[in-house]
């Protein structure tokens, strides 16, 4: 049986300073008060957690395309890489 790597995170419940307004940051971008697990990955280093989801927002949220077609293409390319992200 394969093994997931675990990696440390901090939950939005914990978050204190920085990283909680990063993740209040995330609610207010997507309207949904929950983290996502790419998300958390980023929790320790707020920084990082912040630059992720600016890219994250550039990509998929702001720009001419329908977001349901740039989820579609994000999916192609996430099967194409075996990621199940």
């Amino acid at each position: 049986m394969e093994r997931m790597a675990y990696i440390k995170t901090i939950s939005p419940l914990m978050a204190k300073g920085r990283t909680r307004e990063v993740y209040k940051l995330s609610d207010k971008l997507t309207g949904i008060p929950m983290a996502g697990n790419i998300i958390r990955l980023f929790s320790l280093r707020s920084e990082s957690m912040q630059r992720f989801i600016r890219n994250w927002e550039l990509n998929m949220w702001i720009g001419d395309e329908p977001r349901a077609t740039r989820e579609l293409i994000a999916s192609a390319v996430s099967r194409y890489n075996d990621c199940h992200y």
